[in-house]
């Protein structure tokens, strides 16, 4: 075990006031994920705004787009120059783009400038989740990341409350201007106190596998966002994309077998638990994202509310996964043993799915507020103990890379998962509202995805027709996505016992630990004073 490596696991590593640090990377993390969902209530608003309905998904699409395709390049940079100077850079890079965001002068100009930002927010949770890895103690870092956990499901549910409260109070272009003086804050923190030394990786970056595994993320993100709706999903656009996809997936793979330095090692699947816990980040994406998008979307069409009131009725899905986040973290931070909670998170979500799809426009709203708790503390269970094991599985040089693909699968699974289920709903839209494109003189998809974005814009009567048809169609989204929670299961099930560090280990270490310096001390002392060779001197074993 290298030097570094044992103080971080006896702890010397973590500076004086590391809690400090750790709410510097951790507000850092609160960017990133609040930016993924924070504009959905606002796009209506904004397309009324800039002038272009068809193409305001973009400003969600490009964002998720470079945000997933950039995190691996972050973790793995983080680990070769040092993660407080990556971190700055990906903060710079996210606060400017806001900035640019919020003065955005049309939407073509407004969708560039949220790649860009998402360029910025690709390095801020993976490199943020290494970095609280750094600085806490082994034996402490379940408790840690239950709280970085936290502020991911607080971001990511949070989003569409304060997306609407800026959009119904002040403005749309504030869900921009937020950032900044959080940013500001988080850079502050992250240049004052997050000064731990870091063994970085050296040698050259693999720019042949960075572009080929960037190629093909862009091309699987794109059909996420076309498939299904610019196109057919067995159109020559889509299907020419999965393929290409394919193909710089297998070329991926073969550089790095070969490739001194790797983008992504692939020796870190090696670990049954690091290679299962990947399926299981993508399943639970999709799982958490089918809870966060579509929900506002009944609460807006079928019950009225406004778009601020729609994601604070998301409060008891949020108090259920930070409320288990924290208590998991702590036990597994006491036990050091994981394995139960996702077995019994995986249930939980099954349990809060099958509800749902009872979910109807006369669902009482006490039983939907009890749903949503137990398809929360269903999630909780899992969301940050998936990164965790797979932090655990990976040697210490592979830190960030290890969290950036943590999130990297988690939110390759949410874009999938969104588009997948979106798809799913509108089909069922479309055969609701039939009627409502020949009122239109428009498909029925065409009159279920604009409805989707900004109804409003629709006629009464067809207003009336689409709240109808979406209590009647919601439930097949959590029909749908029954099958994925059983997956999880299944997953959770095949995830080996892996001793975590406990602190009874730790202490045990330490005592060995410091028994072998004293001994090598020892020798060293007694060979620098040893007597001449034939004295009968005796000496003293040196304390």
């Amino acid at each position: 075990m290298s030097a570094s490596a044992s103080a971080q696991l006896l702890g010397r590593a973590a500076p004086e006031r590391r809690g400090l640090a750790i709410t510097g990377l951790a507000l850092g993390m609160l960017l990133s994920t609040l930016d993924q969902t924070i504009v959905a209530t606002a796009l209506p608003s904004i397309a009324k705004d800039l002038g272009s309905l068809s193409s305001s998904a973009w400003i969600v699409s490009a964002y998720l787009l470079t945000t997933t395709a950039s995190a691996p390049l972050y973790g793995k940079l983080g680990d070769m120059f040092g993660r407080r100077r990556m971190v700055l850079i990906a903060l710079s890079l996210f606060i400017g783009s806001s900035i640019l965001c919020g003065v955005a002068p049309n939407m073509w100009s407004l969708i560039a400038l949220r790649a860009l930002q998402g360029l910025g927010g690709g390095g801020l949770v993976g490199l943020g989740s290494a970095g609280i890895a750094d600085l806490v103690p082994l034996h402490e870092r379940g408790k840690a990341l239950s709280y970085s956990g936290a502020v991911f499901a607080a971001g990511s549910i949070g989003g569409p409350l304060l997306g609407g409260v800026f959009t119904d109070y002040l403005d749309w272009r504030w869900v921009f201007y937020i950032n900044v003086p959080i940013g500001l804050v988080s850079m502050f923190l992250v240049v004052t106190y997050f000064r731990l030394p870091q063994a970085v990786v050296r040698g050259a970056l693999d720019v042949l596998g960075s572009v080929l595994l960037v190629g093909a993320v862009t091309c699987l993100m794109l059909v996420t966002v076309w498939a299904g709706r610019d196109y057919a999903w067995g159109s020559a656009q889509i299907l020419g994309l999965l393929a290409a996809a394919v193909v710089l997936l297998i070329g991926f793979v073969a550089r790095e077998r070969s490739a001194a330095n790797p983008v992504l090692p692939l020796q870190l699947f090696k670990a049954r638990a690091f290679a299962v816990a990947v399926p299981a980040s993508v399943v639970l994406g999709m799982l958490l994202l089918a809870a966060v998008v579509f929900l506002p979307q009944f609460f807006q069409a079928v019950r009225g509310m406004s778009a601020s009131t729609s994601g604070l009725a998301l409060t008891p899905l949020m108090l259920g996964v930070v409320g288990t986040m924290t208590v998991v973290g702590r036990r597994v931070t006491a036990s050091g043993r994981y394995r139960p909670y996702p077995i019994i998170g995986s249930v939980l979500t099954i349990v809060g799915f099958a509800a749902l799809t009872q979910l109807d426009g006369d669902t009482p709203d006490w039983l939907m507020v009890l749903e949503m708790l137990v398809l929360g503390m269903g999630m909780g269970f899992a969301i940050q103990l998936l990164v965790l094991i797979m932090q655990n599985s990976a040697e210490m040089q592979y830190l960030g890379v290890a969290s950036s693909a943590a999130m990297f699968f988690r939110s390759m699974g949410g874009a999938i998962g969104t588009a997948f289920f979106s798809t799913v709903l509108v089909r069922r839209l479309a055969d609701e509202m039939g009627s409502g494109g020949a009122a239109l003189n428009a498909s029925p998809d065409e009159v279920a995805r604009q409805a989707m974005v900004d109804g409003s814009v629709l006629p009464e009567s067809v207003q009336a027709l689409f709240s109808q048809a979406f209590a009647e169609s919601i439930h097949i989204v959590y029909v749908w996505a029954l099958p994925f929670a059983g997956l999880l299961l299944v997953l959770a099930l095949a995830l080996p016992t892996v001793p975590l560090w406990t602190v009874e280990f730790l202490k045990k270490f330490k005592e060995d630990h410091e028994a072998k310096v004293a001994a090598e001390a020892a020798e060293a002392a007694a060979a620098a004073s040893a007597a001449p060779a034939g004295s009968k001197e005796q000496v003293p074993a040196a304390e």
